[in-house]
């Protein structure tokens, strides 16, 4: 006699389809979210990409405002385009050397010829300090502050220290456009006394604030005074 009990293994497969789906959406969700959850290498490194190259480019930027402030703190003297003895230099291949020039002082303030940088092209002249200079250049300059003063190329005439600090360095000459330490050789543009070339590029002279007053050029003493080496 035929059974008429139900076949109940469909049921069985249905059951085991779905499970099979639970499981598996199960491992889908996981996997989805250790994704969402995985540290985004890829994204990190444009991003620490992006901000160095930001950095470096500011860091330039600065450099050239700095120049540019180097260039701007000349007193404008002449509109010449360039300084005779100096593009003479250049062409003979010479160099020109610092030729010392009087600076008068009288109270709080120093001053010195225009003419008489002109006729120089590179003048040196020596501030003797109140306060004595700073560790050894006590004893190196015998408590004076050496000075140097041009008229660049773009007509500004250029009032600085006269150091290279980290050779130690008091005296410099001029190269075509360009001033040159004597002991490391170190290069600097005329204009704007960025570094060019050598070991102390970043260690130009120090341009001073001065004013022009009818071919006179007045520098505070108290600027004279306060200096530092920059190391």
């Amino acid at each position: 006699m035929a059974s008429n009990r139900p076949n109940k293994k469909p049921a069985s497969r249905q059951s085991t389809r779905s499970s099979s789906g639970r499981v598996g959406n199960l491992q889908n969700k996981r996997q989805r979210f250790e994704e969402a959850g995985k540290f985004p290498l890829k994204k990190v490194v444009i991003v620490v990409s992006v901000v160095i190259v930001l950095a470096v480019v500011g860091v330039a930027t600065r450099s050239i405002v700095q120049a540019s402030k180097q260039a701007s703190s000349g007193v404008q003297v002449t509109s010449q385009t360039s300084v005779p003895a100096s593009a003479a230099s250049a062409q003979s291949g010479g160099t020109i050397d610092m030729t010392p020039i009087d600076l008068a002082v009288a109270g709080d303030t120093a001053s010195f010829s225009v003419a008489d940088v002109q006729k120089a092209t590179l003048a040196s002249l020596t501030y003797k300090r109140n306060t004595p200079m700073p560790g050894e250049w006590q004893s190196i300059t015998g408590g004076s502050l050496p000075l140097i003063s041009y008229v660049a190329p773009s007509g500004n005439l250029v009032v600085a220290t006269s150091f290279c600090e980290p050779c130690k360095s008091i005296a410099f000459h001029i190269e075509g456009n360009t001033l040159v330490c004597n002991t490391c050789f170190t290069k600097w543009d005329l204009n704007t006394l960025q570094g060019i070339s050598g070991g102390c590029t970043s260690f130009p002279p120090q341009p001073l604030q001065a004013q022009n007053q009818n071919g006179t050029i007045i520098v505070n003493t108290g600027d004279l005074e306060k200096w530092a080496p920059r190391i």
